[in-house]
């Protein structure tokens, strides 16, 4: 028998560096992304829910496993930290579009120290109201969501873990940034939705809501 052919976990590949990729999946109603395996941990973010036909040969589904083919509803603002090791195609069987964020980790773990799956649905399908909050956290990440309303801001904070950023609601954003001798950088840009930021460990940051609308993001930070 020939071995299964596998391709990109998700649809588009939005960053990647040595130590993370981030991928977004977008799917309309009836797309499929074609079978592929999952080889590093990886977080995922429902960005935006549907129902989802998954196929997974051999049943190594890491959601579901035993089962090698079922259908699931999600909702936006799930989030997961999902072992390495699952095989799967997914189908978009809603009549909506479906979008996933997809933190890929290469740094392989020691042996037994894996902090094993993690499903939290306390934000599930909830409007997002303005503040910062963790909404996932085990001995590898911390997730930390961010809304911020015109003219809100994150708060100057030491930031002492690599992370990456995916931008769920783009907008006019003020970003500073402090080093350990005290220099100060600031800069306005307009961060474009699903946009992918890099914001590697030992400096001070802040983000300021510079424009007319919510302004939204989820930091995932390498422990």
């Amino acid at each position: 028998m020939d071995e299964p052919k596998f391709g990109p976990i998700a649809t588009h590949l939005r960053f990647e560096n040595e130590l993370v990729k981030v991928w977004e999946m977008d799917l309309a109603p009836g797309e499929k992304c074609g079978l592929h395996r999952h080889t590093m941990d990886y977080v995922l973010y429902i960005l935006e829910g549907g129902r989802i036909a998954v196929e997974s040969p051999g049943k190594t589904s890491n959601r579901f496993p035993g089962q090698s083919n079922y259908e699931l509803e999600v909702g936006a603002r799930t989030i997961s930290y999902v072992p390495a090791g699952g095989s799967e195609s997914a189908r978009n069987v809603g009549t909506s579009r479906f979008r996933e964020a997809i933190f890929e980790m290469k740094q392989a773990l020691p042996a037994g120290t894996n902090p094993g799956f993690a499903l939290t649905e306390a934000l599930t399908g909830r409007r997002a109201d303005a503040g910062v909050m963790t909404i996932l956290l085990n001995t590898r990440i911390r997730a930390i969501e961010a809304t911020l309303a015109p003219g809100g801001e994150i708060g100057m904070r030491h930031h002492d873990c690599d992370a990456a950023v995916f931008v769920i609601e783009g907008g006019r954003v003020k970003m500073i940034e402090k080093s350990g001798n005290g220099e100060e950088q600031a800069r306005e840009a307009i961060l474009d939705s699903s946009t992918v930021l890099w914001q590697p460990r030992g400096a001070y940051r802040n983000t300021i809501n510079r424009g007319d609308r919510p302004y939204r993001e989820l930091r995932v930070e390498f422990r």
